[in-house]
């Protein structure tokens, strides 16, 4: 299952999901959004919960479904191109792989909205890394994948974030907890 966590975005939400999609998209919305009636008015399904750091999100989605072939990440600021992107990274990433397309910005070099296959999140354990707040989920992934990323460059996934100018900066791109990631992910390499 796609794995959407969402905030104060009920418009790039509906954006995302304009596409079309042939594998379930799970949306999670934090009850205390703001913009949580925008959410409600797409009349679409969506899970409205506590609001708790991205990798509890992640780490709870697991917890909740810890046997299913395939995990995947995906923001609400990406719009992907390729028709049939889904299938296409399911099949790549297979049960034990980690599968991404061009994001736009990161190209081969890290995928960050990607596909894992669920016996490798299995033998990790987690979704996230525990402790982390919302940073540095994606370069743990990319470490642990090493040797079974598969890039699939002509899956295009156009990220609208602010970094290339394709989206405004927002609240939902504020990182408070930037140096505690930085310092949990970094202890986490060394072990």
């Amino acid at each position: 299952m796609w794995i959407c966590p969402t905030r104060s975005r009920p418009g790039n939400l509906a954006r995302l999901l304009a596409v079309e999609f042939s594998t379930p998209v799970t949306v999670i919305v934090d009850d205390n959004d703001p913009m949580l009636q925008g959410y409600i008015d797409l009349d679409i399904p969506i899970i409205i919960g506590k609001q708790r750091p991205l990798s509890e999100v992640y780490n709870d989605v697991f917890e909740e479904y810890p046997d299913l072939d395939w995990y995947g990440f995906l923001a609400d600021d990406v719009v992907p191109a390729t028709p049939g992107f889904d299938r296409l990274l399911v099949e790549a990433a297979g049960r034990d792989g980690l599968a991404f397309g061009d994001d736009g910005i990161n190209g081969e070099r890290h995928a960050t909205h990607f596909v894992l296959g669920g016996d490798l999140v299995r033998s990790v354990g987690w979704l996230s890394l525990p402790g982390l707040e919302r940073l540095y989920i994606d370069t743990v992934w990319n470490d642990i994948a090493r040797g079974v990323h598969r890039y699939l460059p002509h899956v295009k996934m156009t990220h609208h974030h602010f970094s290339n100018r394709k989206a405004r900066y927002d609240a939902t791109y504020r990182k408070p907890g930037k140096a505690a990631d930085k310092a949990i992910y970094e202890a986490w390499r060394k072990t």
